[in-house]
C-alpha cells in the first residue's frame, strides 16, 4: 500500500505480479510523518527540530519554485525534466499549519494521524493487541516551535473535502462495515451515555469520517420483532401493519438519536451521517435485546 507516483510505477514495472486492487482519492493531505527512534530524538532534539525544518522548507521550495528544483527532484527518482514535471504537478505539498492540523485531528475533514491510526485500530483489532494511543507516536515540539519563530508566516491551509456527485447521495454498498453497535431498552430511543462502551464508540464514528474526508455513515435503527406474532393475534394483519408503521418510527428516531450524540459531542458535520429506520426487518436473530439496536456503516467515494 503506498501513495502516488511510486504505486503506479511499481505495477508498471512488475511484469503483472503486482495489481493495483483499489485506490483511495479521499485524503486530501498527505503530510510529511518523520520516523525517529525516540532515544535518538530525546537524545538529539536539535538535529531533529533541524530536519522537520528542512522537509518543511523543501515542501516550500518546491511548491513556490517548481522549476528551480527540477534537476534535483528527478535525480532522486531517475526522472528527466519533463517527467519531473509531469509528477510535481500531481503532488499537494503539505505546508507547516497543514502538518501541525494534520498531527493534531484540528481538521476533522481534512483526515489526521490519530484518524488513521484509530481507524486502523478498528479496522485490524484482531490483530493488533492491546493498542495504545496515536498520542504516544507523536510529537509536535519541533513544528510548534517554527510556528511560534514565525516560519510559516503567510502559510494558509487550503483543505476543503471532497463531496460526491449528485449531492453526496450514499453509495450502495460499504468499502468497510465495522461491527458497531448501540443498543437501547424496550420502547426508547434514548442512549445510554454512563455507559463507557457507547461512549467509545460515538467517537469510533467521528473517527471514521475523519480518515476519510469524502467518506459517509449510514445509521441503521432496528427494533424488536418478538411481538409481532402476538400482534396478529390481538388484530390480524391490520394491527400488525399499524404496529410496523410505529416500528419503523421507532427505530429511525434510535438512529437519529446517535447521529445527534456524534454530531453534539464531536462537531461532527451532521451532512456526512444519513440515517434510516428498518423497523422490525433484519433480525439479528431471537434475542430481543440485540434486536433493539442501531447498526454503522463506513462508506467511501471512490
Amino acid at each position: 500500500m503506498t501513495w502516488e507516483p511510486k504505486l503506479t510505477e511499481v505495477v508498471a514495472q512488475s511484469g503483472g505480479k503486482a495489481h493495483t486492487l483499489t485506490t483511495n482519492r479521499n485524503l486530501l493531505i498527505i503530510a510529511d510523518i518523520l520516523v525517529v527512534n525516540r532515544g535518538f530524538a530525546e537524545r538529539h532534539s536539535e538535529m531533529v527540530a533541524a530536519i522537520v525544518k528542512s522537509l518543511l522548507e523543501g515542501n516550500r521550495l518546491v511548491r513556490e519554485q517548481p522549476d528551480a528544483q527540477l534537476d534535483v527532484a528527478g535525480r532522486a527518482f531517475g526522472w528527466t525534466r519533463d517527467q519531473t514535471k509531469q509528477q510535481l504537478a500531481k503532488v499537494d505539498l503539505s505546508n507547516g499549519p497543514e502538518n501541525l492540523a494534520f498531527f493534531s485531528g484540528a481538521i476533522d475533514a481534512a483526515g489526521s494521524f490519530g484518524g488513521i491510526f484509530q481507524s486502523a485500530v478498528l479496522a485490524y483489532g484482531s490483530v493488533i493487541r492491546d493498542p495504545v494511543d496515536a498520542e504516544r507516536f507523536l510529537d509536535l515540539r519541533a513544528p510548534k516551535a517554527l510556528e511560534q519563530a514565525g516560519a510559516f508566516q503567510g502559510q494558509q491551509i487550503a483543505i476543503a473535502p471532497i463531496r460526491g456527485k449528485g449531492g453526496g447521495t450514499i453509495a450502495n454498498d460499504p468499502l468497510l462495515t465495522k461491527d458497531i453497535r448501540f443498543y437501547f431498552e424496550p420502547n426508547s430511543a434514548k442512549l445510554d451515555v454512563s455507559n463507557p462502551k457507547n461512549l467509545q464508540d460515538l467517537g469510533s464514528i467521528a473517527k471514521l469520517l475523519q480518515v476519510s474526508p469524502g467518506s459517509t455513515i449510514l445509521l441503521r435503527g432496528h427494533v424488536d420483532s418478538s411481538l409481532v406474532d402476538e400482534f396478529r393475534r390481538q388484530g390480524g394483519e391490520p394491527f400488525v401493519r399499524q404496529m410496523a408503521l410505529k416500528a419503523m418510527d421507532l427505530s429511525k428516531n434510535r438512529a437519529a438519536e446517535i447521529k445527534r450524540l456524534v454530531i453534539e459531542r464531536n462537531g461532527t458535520d451532521g451532512a456526512r451521517i444519513e440515517i434510516v429506520g428498518r423497523g422490525w426487518e433484519k433480525s439479528a436473530g431471537t434475542d430481543a435485546e440485540l434486536n433493539r439496536r442501531v447498526e454503522v456503516q463506513w462508506f467511501t467515494l471512490e
